[in-house]
């Protein structure tokens, strides 16, 4: 295991843009037979208003198609001989370097689409960096609805959040060759004393 380990070694996959889309189009496939049934005016009122949620959704699924490719773009990890390095930034550009000893957890995880396109995600959380961030899940809510935690939000999007590293879209035997590699480079690099702060 000599030697750096990039992205073009285990690459995150095309198909995992297209994942991350499907809420949006789900949303339009279920939204728009309910806007119509559900419109007790008009007609030509049932399908303006329509036709306008149907903007407003494929705007914000334009642009989130947008952004998705653009993070994506812009993010790059390297499993080095003492530490996994992260780059990442659309606009701003920021660059962490995790020594292998503070790494506290190692997550693959799929939910329901990535086994349906066989893919997954390594998630990979520091402790000495920010660690309490993201301990307390806060709720999110859209118009008073609560739809998930900030906590999950983090770890489904690619690159470094708070104290986590989340690499989507990797096939599942990547993911977990990733993973045994990273654990291995944690038993052949224990924190030191200096290194914790001690």
């Amino acid at each position: 295991m000599n030697g750096i380990i990039t992205e073009k070694n285990y690459p995150v996959q095309g198909l995992w843009i297209f994942k991350s889309m499907l809420g949006f189009l789900l949303l339009l496939i279920f939204f728009v037979p309910y806007s119509l049934a559900s419109t007790r005016s008009s007609e030509t009122s049932k399908y303006t208003v329509t036709i306008f949620y149907i903007v407003i959704i494929a705007g914000f699924a334009i642009f989130h198609f947008i952004v998705t490719i653009l993070r994506r773009a812009n993010f790059h990890y390297s499993i080095e001989e003492n530490f996994l390095t992260s780059k990442q930034g659309i606009l701003s550009k920021q660059q962490r370097h995790i020594p292998y000893g503070v790494i506290q957890t190692l997550l693959v995880k799929q939910d329901l689409f990535d086994r349906v396109f066989g893919l997954a995600s390594l998630t990979i959380e520091n402790a000495a960096q920010g660690a309490g961030y993201l301990a307390v899940p806060r709720q999110q809510k859209v118009f008073g609805i609560p739809i998930g935690t900030q906590q999950k939000r983090q770890v489904e999007m690619v690159g470094f959040s708070g104290n986590k590293v989340n690499i989507p879209g990797l096939t599942k035997q990547n993911a977990e060759t990733l993973k045994n590699i990273v654990l291995q480079k944690m038993k052949e690099n224990p924190i030191e004393d200096s290194q914790s702060g001690l």
